[in-house]
């Protein structure tokens, strides 16, 4: 025993044991280097971790998540192809509104120096647009029609008319209706 460890015995500040103890040489402690021997120390811990007894799934369980991831699986293939159709429809009504809006442009009949006021009923709300004098006899003879372009009146042949009618029945064309005036107003100038 050294004289220090001596002194302190007799003094009572240690016991015999921690004496011996202080005496061993300590043993060096191992330092993390992360090598592989550490890395293989983890694969076992995640192993043993992961291993599970090899049960059966219960055969209900098994059709029924079977059954969810089906039916899951149907509705995501249902509401694609509804988008699908949904914007194949809006990518052919915006065709459709491109040729109907390229027909009344390339053949517009309206005539900015018109004077005559004609008059046209849209649902119930009456409209009127600014003719010649031609134009007005074309929209009675019906070779003429009115239709709307971007909110503006706009004459158009007839021909035209039907065709944009064809392309979209929904689009609103006035075409003056047929009336038997004629014989009417003969009847009356014959009293």
């Amino acid at each position: 025993m050294s004289s220090l460890s001596d002194q302190l015995l007799k003094a009572g500040l240690v016991t015999e044991d921690q004496v011996k103890k202080a005496a061993e040489k300590p043993k060096p402690k191992k330092k993390f280097t992360g090598n592989r021997n550490n890395s293989k120390l983890k694969q076992k811990a995640t192993s043993s971790q992961n291993a599970v007894p090899n049960k059966k799934p219960k055969r209900g369980a098994s059709d029924l998540e079977q059954f969810y991831k089906e039916r899951s699986k149907l509705e995501r293939n249902e509401k694609q192809e509804a988008l699908r159709k949904k914007q194949e429809a809006e990518k052919i009504k915006k065709e459709t509104n491109d040729k109907i809006n390229k027909l009344i442009t390339a053949n517009l009949k309206n005539d900015e120096a018109a004077e005559i006021r004609y008059n046209f009923v849209v649902g119930t709300t009456i409209k009127y647009l600014f003719v010649t004098e031609k134009q007005q006899q074309e929209l009675a003879d019906r070779s003429l029609a009115i239709t709307f372009l971007g909110g503006k009146r706009s004459l158009i042949p007839i021909e035209i008319a039907k065709e944009i009618t064809a392309l979209n029945p929904n689009k609103i064309v006035i075409i003056a209706p047929e009336d038997d005036l004629t014989d009417t107003a003969e009847i009356q100038t014959a009293d």
